[in-house]
């Protein structure tokens, strides 16, 4: 596996849940993240990411979130619409593993699920992964695919 340099990554951060927020953001600057910025749902993330003066290099986003979840705020992000790099890699945060939320996901472009509860070690490799790899090919869920 690739080694990244954590400490230069410029990360956004998007849960509806303060406690989760700040739970996966002490675990981001154990990992030597040192800028986390965060959004409380996919409307005030796409907000964030046009608005800052720096580029993300890595999203991780909450599946269920009001006004805009996470399915929602990918398919935008990745429209393109007045947006920065919308190509920018996505690890989705989930409490469920239901195929279709997957398939669901993987069909708009992400690069990684990561299963809450979230250790250092699952979200090192999880972004570890989505930093050095394309986006994951929705195929490899399908049946027949």
């Amino acid at each position: 596996m690739a080694e990244i340099n954590f400490d230069n990554l410029n990360v956004l951060l998007v849960d509806d849940e303060p406690f989760i927020q700040k739970l996966i953001e002490k675990v981001l600057f154990d990992i030597g993240v040192k800028e986390v910025m965060t959004a409380s749902h996919g409307g005030d993330a796409l907000e964030k990411i046009r608005t800052s003066r720096k580029r993300f290099d890595l999203v991780i986003c909450d599946l269920e979130m009001p006004n805009m979840n996470g399915f929602q705020f990918v398919e935008e992000l990745r429209k393109g619409d007045d947006i920065p790099a919308p190509d920018v890699p996505v690890v989705i945060l989930t409490g469920h593993s239901n195929i279709e939320n997957l398939e669901d996901a993987l069909d708009l472009g992400i690069h990684g699920f990561l299963a809450k509860p979230v250790s250092k070690q699952s979200l090192e490799k999880k972004m570890t992964v989505a930093l050095t790899s394309p986006p994951i090919d929705p195929s490899i869920l399908k049946r027949g695919g």
